[in-house]
């Protein structure tokens, strides 16, 4: 498939329009932005080796939190160029709750922090590099000697979220790394599944706690390593682990740390077998970085992006937007109400590690309870998946 044909199908399916219906075709500059040509055209990357909002043409015009794409596509389908509905069931827009599980609690195993240990010196140069991190302490300042424990407790983390999204009555999506992983970096996660910790107030394995997830009626996927992004043989052999601890196949991902190159890493997720990815946002800022808020198949590789909207860490952390709650509530009650107005989805993203921190509870309840008065269909990223096919096997 050509780019130019590429782009009239997604206008196509985005608008509910059927085979061979005349389509309006999608100016060049949002074109671009969908496909990504700015990550194409320029090298510059952050620390971390990743495409960041500063670097962004949307964010230099003003329009990062502005779904353009959507605005677009909703002025279309006022004009009488609009067929079938996005959403089911009269739906106006969409919610996607998800987890990153990048630390199960803020205490850590031994073998646990051993791995920290051994990455970060592993990324030291030399014997005087490693004397110098062990002369600074190991692993990190909130993983040392007192956050030990020989099972820790997922109560004020995983088993919080559960029971959060058990009491209003949705689903989401939960993201789990697994271990070993062939190039492990100092940003990886560090458990295993075969791991012990303490789940529901008994002891149990890490493994057994992304089996209860998924029988709790969420979505497990795979949380690729941060090397993966470039690797695909590296993210086949995580996958083919968690399905192995899973006993089902994992169709969804999104990569650890954001890490996500556009040339390379849609393909390598295609190949291993995932259909479903919710990498597309960024570390420092919410914002829609291909200009939509809408699910869209990843262009040649055919994967299904769910733009990633909003993250705690990027709303609340220093050096990234760094606000506190009230402010974090309206930037993302703006994007809410330019997401309804256009019919889009808000994919939200909240640690469970981060629920120890009062106002990422109080953020991600509000959201939601926001949305949900709104009338938006809630849906994992696997049941969005889901409806995409069945839509656009009916509009052929």
């Amino acid at each position: 498939m050509t780019r130019e044909e590429y782009l009239r199908d997604m206008v196509r399916l985005w608008l509910g329009l059927p085979a061979g219906a005349e389509v309006p075709p999608l100016p060049d500059h949002l074109a671009a932005r969908l496909l990504r040509d700015e990550e194409r055209a320029s090298h510059h990357r952050d620390q971390w080796g990743c495409w960041e909002f500063g670097f962004s043409d949307a964010h230099h015009r003003g329009a990062l939190l502005v779904p353009e794409i959507d605005q677009w596509l909703a002025d279309r389908r006022a004009a009488g160029c609009g067929g079938t509905p996005m959403w089911p069931d009269g739906h106006g827009f969409a919610l996607a709750v998800s987890h990153d599980v990048d630390d199960l609690s803020h205490h850590v195993t031994p073998a646990q922090w051993a791995r920290v240990a051994r990455l970060r010196l592993a990324g030291r140069g030399g014997v005087k590099g490693r004397l110098r991190a062990l002369a600074e302490g190991l692993p990190v300042t909130a993983w040392q000697a007192l956050a030990i424990r020989p099972a820790p407790d997922l109560a004020a983390t995983v088993e919080r979220a559960l029971d959060i999204e058990a009491e209003l009555g949705i689903a989401a999506s939960w993201f789990f790394t697994v271990w070993p992983i062939s190039h492990a970096s100092p940003y990886d996660c560090t458990y295993d599944p075969d791991d012990p910790c303490t789940f529901r107030g008994r002891r149990a394995t890490v493994a057994e706690v992304i089996r209860a997830v998924a029988q709790a009626g969420h979505d497990v996927g795979l949380h690729g390593s941060y090397p993966t992004a470039a690797d695909g043989d590296a993210l086949a052999a995580e996958k083919a682990r968690l399905e192995r601890v899973l006993g089902r196949t994992v169709a969804s991902t999104r990569q650890h740390w954001l890490h996500w190159l556009v040339d390379e890493t849609p393909g390598h997720q295609a190949a291993a077998g995932l259909m479903i990815d919710g990498t597309l946002g960024f570390n420092g800022s919410a914002g829609f970085r291909a200009g939509t808020s809408l699910p869209f198949p990843s262009w040649p590789s055919g994967i299904l992006e769910i733009p990633l909207t909003v993250m705690d860490a990027a709303l609340f952390r220093p050096g990234a937007m760094g606000l506190d709650l009230d402010l974090a509530v309206t930037v993302v009650g703006q994007m809410i109400e330019r997401i309804a107005a256009a019919g889009g989805l808000l994919s939200l993203l909240i640690h469970p590690g981060q629920l120890t921190d009062p106002k990422v509870e109080t953020l991600m309840r509000r959201v939601i309870g926001q949305c949900l008065d709104r009338g938006a269909w809630t849906a994992t990223h696997a049941a969005i998946l889901a409806h995409w096919n069945r839509r656009a096997a009916r509009l052929g």
